[in-house]
């Protein structure tokens, strides 16, 4: 069976969470070498999950996630967050994207303990480093920049 060829199930789901304009689409372009996602400076361009199937070598065949922002606000803004925290049950491995200019809020410390509690790793990518210098002490937590 060929790589595109293995079912959905099989692959590696990856998940990119975070608030709106963290980067998280900036980061799935990166990693997938792919303007797979929009990006823009306006808030909550991401406004349903993306997911698409490919291949990241050397990893192979994987499912790629980008969330809209968990910090979404009104009425349709809680209908996409719950969405994001929806596709936890989807995630095998979880990017949590997070300006290094902003650093950890408290959207981003809810949602990583709901994936400390499901017991999927994680990563923390503090994108925009280049604008700004983030310390990361923890075995979870990278510096990136997207850009």
């Amino acid at each position: 069976m060929s790589l595109n060829a293995t079912p959905s199930g099989e692959r590696v789901h990856i998940g990119f969470f975070g608030r709106r304009n963290a980067g998280k689409s900036s980061v799935v372009n990166a990693v997938t070498g792919q303007n797979l996602a929009i990006v823009s400076d306006v808030l909550g361009t991401t406004t349903d999950p993306v997911l698409k199937a490919m291949e990241l070598l050397p990893l192979g065949p994987v499912v790629i996630i980008d969330t809209p922002g968990i910090d979404d606000e009104g009425e349709l803004g809680a209908l996409r967050v719950r969405r994001s925290y929806q596709m936890l049950n989807k995630t095998d491995v979880a990017v949590l994207v997070v300006d290094s200019a902003v650093g950890l809020t408290d959207e981003d410390k809810k949602l990583l303990e709901k994936i400390r509690q499901k017991r999927i790793p994680y990563v923390i990518a503090y994108n925009k480093s280049d604008k700004q210098k983030t310390e990361t002490a923890d075995e979870h937590e990278i510096s990136v920049s997207a850009a």
